[in-house]
């Protein structure tokens, strides 16, 4: 369709509405000046006339070309002189990816500690349960520091199965940020990291480089020295950039590097990376206990060597705020106490609020016959049996390879909410000794089924398998 103005066409905010009848684009225009928000909405249709038959553009988009079945998913407008399109709204509620830092909630803080670690040279280590938004943090501290020309290598600890595949992306990573022809970043290469004897190559096709390790792995467990002369090789890297430029390091679930290099890959790295004035790095992971033990213990090489963050939860008043604007952004009246049922169920961690709002917002859409859909307890309460249901067969899978007194276990975790669960009134309900139920306690713990998180002053066991303790008994049932 041509985007050029027709006669009689007017101009409402980003949209065209070429008609050869004034009218039409008259009611829109009345409608847009009213209160109702024409540059929000993916596009309007003039209730004037059929919906599939009024031509409106934003972009190269055409409504006409647009499925009627699609097109007759819609609401009336509060001036009610059109309908406004939502069947192709863009859920706001993202889960499963990671997030930019305009998509974060209050998490400006912890962004904020990551930047001026790398910026300044030091060390933190960052731990937080999964699906608290730690690894976007990462994502969204490294996208800003990208804009200011800084070298930033971020990996996740658990896509390497061993240490010289890890060590082979460092030097890969490190190529890829020099600013430089492939010729002069190759010689760079094999400078500062010709201790590893490194043999690199850069493909036209990909525009990607990669990276082998030609020195010859040592008969030490895990190959940590190689480790260490990468790291070593980075700081070198760092000293011979111009000062106001950034280099960092980011290893997210880094317990996977002391698993893999075992016990004495903390002290030889300590060892190196003490030393190391103009690299910063960020160690980051969610084995919370494990993590807290390895940096609070004084007995520990990595006690007092960076500062330690720990990742909660979203302040609830943020993420009621957060929750409801989205919702009211999109056209939907919103009960208050609905926005806490969200939280309540979904147990404030973010990944479980995202993907129950998620679900609650899909339902509202898909509810043709409401003029004004409403978020309303019974629209989360139902929107989570869905999630439920659609999560069923990964819950079985759990649920079924656990043993009795595991299962047993875990149904106490959830009735008793994670406290007191070696007190007489638990281990008198399992019908088990103590000892049995701690170790019970520590294979769920293994299985990844359970975290611990501080709570009211002490610890708690969560389960780490559900969108909610709910959610997890109902399936389990």
């Amino acid at each position: 369709m041509d985007r050029q103005q027709s006669p009689g066409a007017r101009d409402v905010g980003c949209y065209k509405i070429p008609t050869s009848n004034d009218k039409y684009s008259m009611k829109v225009t009345e409608c847009a000046r009213s209160g109702s928000s024409a540059n929000s909405t993916p596009y309007h249709l003039s209730c004037c006339r059929p919906i599939a038959a009024v031509p409106l553009i934003r972009g190269d988009f055409d409504a006409r070309a647009v499925p009627p079945a699609r097109l007759c998913m819609a609401q009336k407008c509060v001036a009610q002189k059109c309908v406004i399109q939502i069947s192709n709204m863009k859920n706001p509620f993202e889960f499963g990816r990671e997030l930019g830092i305009e998509e974060l909630v209050d998490r400006e803080d912890e962004v904020a500690s990551v930047l001026n670690t790398i910026r300044d040279g030091n060390k933190l280590f960052l731990i937080g349960p999964r699906r608290f938004g730690k690894t976007s943090i990462l994502k969204a501290s490294e996208d800003q520091l990208y804009a200011t020309d800084a070298v930033v290598l971020r990996f996740d600890a658990e896509s390497y199965p061993s240490l010289d595949l890890l060590v082979a992306g460092i030097i890969a990573g490190t190529a890829k940020q020099l600013k430089t022809g492939v010729e002069r970043a190759g010689e760079q290469i094999r400078k500062f990291f010709s201790r590893l004897r490194p043999e690199i190559d850069f493909s036209l096709n990909d525009n990607s480089w990669t990276a082998k390790v030609g020195l010859a792995p040592s008969s030490e467990p895990g190959n940590v020295t190689l480790l260490v002369e990468a790291l070593n090789g980075l700081e070198a890297l760092a000293q011979s950039q111009p000062k106001q430029r950034a280099v960092g390091l980011v290893i997210d679930e880094f317990q996977k590097l002391i698993e893999l290099g075992g016990e004495s890959a903390e002290g030889q790295i300590r060892a190196a990376i003490q030393r190391h004035k103009r690299t910063g790095y960020v160690f980051a992971g969610s084995k919370t206990k494990l993590l807290s033990s390895m940096t609070m213990d004084a007995a520990r090489p990595f006690y007092r060597l960076g500062s330690v963050r720990f990742i909660g939860p979203v302040p609830r008043a943020d993420f009621e705020r957060f929750l409801e604007t989205k919702f009211v952004e999109s056209r939907f009246k919103v009960q208050r106490a609905a926005i806490g049922r969200i939280l309540d169920l979904a147990e404030e961690v973010p990944y479980n609020v995202q993907m129950l709002a998620n679900a609650c917002w899909t339902s509202l859409r898909d509810r043709v016959g409401d003029k004004f859909p409403s978020l309303t307890g019974q629209v989360v309460t139902q929107s989570l049996e869905l999630l439920v249901r659609q999560y069923d067969p990964f819950y079985t899978q759990v649920w079924t390879a656990l043993t009795s007194i595991q299962q047993k276990t875990l149904l106490a975790v959830i009735e008793e909410q994670g406290v007191n669960l070696q007190s007489m009134k638990v281990i008198h309900k399992l019908g088990r000794g103590p000892s049995t139920v701690r170790r019970s306690l520590g294979a769920l713990f293994d299985k990844n089924v359970l975290r611990e998180e501080e709570k009211d002053g002490g610890c708690a066991c969560v389960s780490k398998t559900r969108s909610s303790h709910n959610g997890f008994a109902a399936s389990s049932r």
